[in-house]
């Protein structure tokens, strides 16, 4: 193709989800230089040259229509989702009382279900659409005592296989992205159950295994990686169902799961964890 004819096609739209920090920040940034038109929602307000903000919170259906209905009265379309907001819960499972495991769930799970939800129609009138979601490692290996965390990533890892196999009649694409650690606020965000505390049997070795993910994510890459990796796969012709980055020792790891048996796996996983 000639590059004037490449020029001439329409800039895709992109609507993300977290926009306010991590990795949804670094999504809207380095999109928006690079010739995307970015729409980024979040529920704190927060200004760019390169981006525009809207208002908009995963938990609540209502606000993420609204979200999508301004941005197809603007553009006229979306082009792609790439769903970047969830928050993390840490407490052992036992401490951990339903009502804050179903509020983990209902921002990291419910929350891209309505993003996804949010977009579909849009996407189905196009014939395309590209539907990208941020997992976690977390998602492929169980985390101890962030475990409800953990459940939300591996829950979503099963939602996009199976709306993969949906929407593809329909001309729409979906993948997830598992990254190892990355350098953001979730560990300062992180919520801590209520029974985590002092008097817990799990004391000792929840805070120490929390402190050891909070050092990790603070010597961890920048979000700007995983930034760079989201800009390829909405390059990629075609998506596979997941795609994995990180360290070469948090990629071997999830190998390893793979091919070891799960006792053998386990066994390193908590000498790793100093479980």
């Amino acid at each position: 193709m000639k590059s004037g004819a490449r020029d001439r096609r329409p800039k895709p739209v992109l609507l993300v989800t977290g926009s306010s920090s991590g990795i949804g920040r670094a999504c809207c940034e380095r999109l928006g230089r690079r010739g995307f038109i970015v729409y980024g929602c979040s529920r704190r307000a927060c200004r760019s040259e390169v981006w525009f903000h809207l208002s908009a919170d995963v938990t609540r259906e209502d606000s993420l229509a609204a979200a999508v209905e301004t941005v197809v009265d603007r553009e006229g379309r979306i082009d792609a989702l790439v769903h970047c907001a969830g928050m993390s819960l840490a407490g052992a499972l036992e401490d951990v009382t339903i009502e804050e495991a179903k509020q983990q769930f209902e921002t990291n799970y419910f929350g891209t279900v309505r993003a996804i939800r949010a977009v579909l129609a849009t996407m189905r009138r196009q014939r395309s659409g590209r539907i990208i979601i941020i997992g976690s490692i977390g998602g492929l290996i169980g985390l101890p005592y962030i475990g409800h965390y953990s459940a939300t990533k591996f829950a979503l890892d099963g939602l996009v296989q199976a709306l993969r196999a949906e929407v593809k009649p329909f001309g729409v694409q979906a993948s997830i992205l598992h990254p190892g650690d990355v350098s953001t606020a979730i560990a300062d965000n992180q919520v801590t159950a209520r029974n985590a505390n002092a008097h817990s049997p799990y004391h000792a070795p929840f805070r120490s295994t929390v402190d050891l993910y909070s050092e990790l994510v603070r010597k961890a890459r920048p979000p700007e990686v995983v930034a760079r990796a989201v800009e390829r796969l909405l390059q990629r012709r075609r998506l596979a169902p997941r795609y994995v980055i990180g360290t070469p020792v948090e990629v071997v790891a999830v190998q390893l799961k793979t091919y070891l048996p799960a006792r053998g796996f386990e066994y390193i996983f908590r000498k790793a964890y100093r479980l």
